[in-house]
């Protein structure tokens, strides 16, 4: 029996995915409405524009957008040329196509987006002359296709609007967990417990995901901030603070290879278990719906840390790291340089939390100025 909910997700997954649905319907059908009523003979081309720029959010959509335009724009043009000029001469139609695709191939081999000339030239050099003159069948493309993607612009903005800024808020909050639950089976690997490397390395390549997604949200808020349909902050700063923080949780596994030794363990087990307590409740202070955008209350994680550090200047000075090896020492030295690191992420991952709540509550500029309209005539 067919399981329908690894299809359909859960109900938290599905109504993204309805949104999308819907909106790329709406967009698709005013699209074929617009060109039809206009008498456009190829006016597929619209709808297929409509469909390919309508994304999850709305900076997705014009950063689409502007890639299809302006690849398209170029396809227009150099197919154009290239049918004008072989307009009396068909017979070498084969060898036009071929030197356009070979030259537009060439740059879209630099820059993928650009593959959409090579399509758009493809279908002006071997248009169907019955359709009208080659200049007219480009110009008729570019309108189809300027078209499709206001429509999907549009459709993007006014019906069910998502856009980058929150979603990329609501995946910072869920990077959080899979990074404290790695520096929680970190530390407890200090005092003794089994590494699960196959565990960590699973956590890894999630974390790992996790920030690939992250660039694609941050570079799509970016672009919604430069078209002015958003007001949040630049999204570099926290994306660095989680990378930091990765790294250290890095350092401290390749501290921890081995558990610390015995006296270090016997004199800062302790300690770290309180640290650990205080990871977790920073994490469900990140993680909770009401809180995940303040900034948490670091004081019994420095209280930990602290103490950690006073215990291991105390066996330093009463000569107690001389029973150990010399690979011990290092360990234990990385260790605590790691732990000074973490100090300095979590400091940095709390700085972050007002920009993190302009992300969640990003608003359109230019509705919230057209909303203080009314107040500047009265």
């Amino acid at each position: 029996m067919i399981d329908m909910t690894s299809w359909l997700g859960s109900r938290a997954e599905m109504w993204p995915r309805l949104r999308l649905a819907i909106q790329t319907t709406i967009a698709a059908c005013v699209s074929y409405v617009i060109v039809d009523a206009i008498g456009m003979a190829q006016g597929f081309w619209a709808v297929m524009t409509a469909i390919l720029v309508t994304q999850a959010n709305v900076g997705a959509s014009l950063g689409l957008a502007t890639e299809r335009f302006v690849g398209s724009l170029l396809g227009v043009v150099v197919g154009g040329v290239v049918a004008v000029l072989l307009a009396d001469a068909q017979e070498l139609k084969f060898a036009g196509l071929a030197v356009t695709v070979l030259v537009l191939g060439f740059f879209a081999a630099r820059r993928p987006s650009l593959r959409i000339a090579c399509v758009t030239a493809a279908i002006v050099v071997l248009g169907d002359p019955s359709l009208g003159p080659p200049i007219s069948s480009a110009e008729n493309r570019m309108i189809e296709v300027a078209i499709g993607t206001v429509v999907a612009i549009l459709t993007t903005l006014l019906i069910f609007p998502s856009r980058a800024g929150p979603l990329f808020a609501e995946h910072v909050t869920r990077t959080f967990t899979p990074l404290f639950e790695v520096a929680r089976d970190t530390l407890a690997a200090a005092l003794g417990q089994p590494l699960d490397i196959e565990g960590m390395g699973a956590q890894g390549t999630r974390i790992r995901a996790a920030f690939a997604e992250g660039d694609t949200l941050a570079r799509e808020a970016r672009v919604e901030v430069a078209n002015y349909v958003a007001d949040s902050p630049d999204p570099e700063a926290i994306l660095r603070a989680l990378r930091r923080t990765w790294h250290t949780e890095i350092m401290l596994m390749r501290a921890v290879y081995q558990p610390l030794p015995p006296v270090a363990v016997k004199i800062l087990g302790p300690q770290i278990e309180e640290l650990r307590a205080a990871l977790d409740d920073v994490a469900k202070h990140l993680a909770g719906p009401a809180t995940c955008y303040t900034a948490p209350n670091l004081a019994a994680v420095e209280n930990a840390l602290a103490e950690i550090e006073h215990r291991l200047e105390e066996m330093r000075a009463k000569g107690e790291t001389r029973e150990m090896s010399m690979d011990d020492i290092i360990r234990v030295m990385a260790f605590d340089f790691a732990l000074g690191q973490l100090r300095l992420n979590l400091r940095d991952i709390a700085e972050r939390a007002p920009e993190l709540a302009a992300f969640a509550g990003s608003t359109y500029p230019l509705l919230r100025w057209l909303q203080r309209l009314p107040a500047k005539w009265t």
